[in-house]
């Protein structure tokens, strides 16, 4: 090298070695851009159950209200223990005899309340078509006529979601419901060690409980 490219800090160049180094850089950036595929590319599993948020809660008439389905961490649902499908429907054909629809892992009823209570439909849902005997969610969706008042909340907790509830408890979901200021759109959520019930009203005319087992 002459005393020019010595000043101008230029570095000798092996030829022979230039493409092993190249090699050596380049595998590194292999392996950084494989992990960050195999981070990306999960296999998706299709032999188990749909989550439990994955009900096509739509079947009543129109998709319930609420923010948007939280994903449940595992495929597993969880069910009401001791509770069968038939213990529901019956409970249910007792205070309004109506015909209940199916409609995959659903069962549902639609009704007219008495007085300005509104317009009630409401489902069973099951785990899955292959777990006939067990009961994982309950939903109420009321298409409303008035404000949302205590004969309403008495007529969702007794009537709809009750046969999943003891009555102490239905007393204190009954009370908790009470004490929500549902006179604007409002979504609360109340959980115990065996369920989860979320109301939501989320306009003047739609009022929901929903009732998952945990």
């Amino acid at each position: 090298m002459n005393e020019t490219g010595r000043d101008a800090g230029l570095v000798p160049v092996d030829r022979r070695t230039t493409p092993r180094r190249w090699l050596l850089l380049a595998v590194p950036a292999l392996v950084l851009v494989l992990g960050a595929l195999a981070a990306v590319v999960v296999p998706r599993d299709t032999d188990g159950p749909p989550t439990r948020f994955a009900s096509p809660l739509d079947v009543l008439g129109e998709p319930l209200p609420g923010r948007a389905p939280t994903v449940a961490p595992t495929k597993v649902f969880e069910v009401f223990p001791g509770l069968t499908l038939d213990k529901v429907t019956d409970a249910w054909a007792k205070r309004w005899p109506v015909p209940v629809t199916v409609d995959g892992a659903l069962h549902i009823i639609r009704v007219t309340l008495p007085g300005k209570q509104g317009q009630l439909s409401a489902a069973v849902g099951q785990p899955s078509k292959d777990r006939r005997d067990e009961v994982a969610q309950i939903l109420c969706r009321v298409k409303l006529r008035d404000a949302v008042r205590r004969p309403l909340l008495q007529t969702l907790v007794d009537g709809c979601i009750g046969p999943a509830l003891a009555a102490k408890e239905r007393s204190v979901v009954l009370d908790w419901l009470i004490g929500v200021d549902f006179s604007v759109p409002n979504l609360e959520s109340r959980r115990t060690s065996g369920y989860e019930l979320q109301a939501v009203h989320n306009s003047d005319t739609t009022f929901a409980l929903k009732l998952f087992a945990r």
